[in-house]
């Protein structure tokens, strides 16, 4: 084997290792948050004994994901920069609402999906917005959702309700969005507890 040889090989190897790596610039770091703590207050009107399942609403893209969600004009649909909620929307609202009806305590028992108890009732449906939307330069929280009581043991619909709830925002920084987001879900949370009450 010739020197020249040897050079053309290390050569050619130096380049191909060259070749395979590549610079990536870094990650922009992003923000994840939660939805505020439900301020939902204890009932103390009485209990109602049954078990109620609280499920996670389905949703379709782009609202079933973890961006949070702008509009800011009414045919355009983005998500704020650098910024995420820990979970997908759904997941994360139908969280917000189990929890909201185990502070209020009228029903006896509220599960959720994962849990294996049985249930007399389940709380189920569709998230159709959740976002901000801008109005005269400032952003408002839109929540609406579309919700379906049913009978476990006949599986026939006993209730259906469609929610919407605008809440302002106090200004456009995404941490007072967040807020907003929550004050939103918060005021949505009481009319639903209010409403699945009445049914039974």
């Amino acid at each position: 084997m010739t020197v020249s040889f040897m050079r053309l090989l290390l050569t050619t190897a130096a380049t191909l290792l060259l070749a395979s790596c590549t610079v990536f610039p870094e990650q922009e770091a992003h923000q994840v948050f939660e939805l505020p703590e439900p301020t939902v207050p204890e009932n103390n009107t009485g209990t109602i004994n049954t078990a109620l399942r609280v499920s996670a609403p389905l949703a379709v893209t782009p609202i079933d994901s973890n961006r949070i969600l702008v509009k800011p004009d009414a045919h355009e649909i983005r998500a704020y920069q650098g910024a995420r909620w820990s979970n997908r929307a759904p997941v994360m609202l139908g969280g917000y609402l189990l929890e909201s009806f185990r502070r209020d305590g009228r029903i006896a028992t509220v599960v959720g999906d994962t849990s294996p108890a049985r249930s007399h009732l389940t709380l189920t449906g569709d998230l159709t917005r959740f976002q901000a939307e801008y109005r005269d330069g400032t952003p408002v929280i839109h929540v609406q959702l579309n919700l379906q009581l049913i009978d476990e043991r006949t599986r026939e619909t006993v209730a259906n309700n469609r929610f919407e709830v605008s809440h302002p925002a106090a200004g456009n920084e995404v941490d007072i969005v967040v807020e907003a987001f929550g004050e939103a879900s918060d005021e949505l949370a009481r009319q639903v507890i209010d409403w699945a009450v009445e049914q039974l």
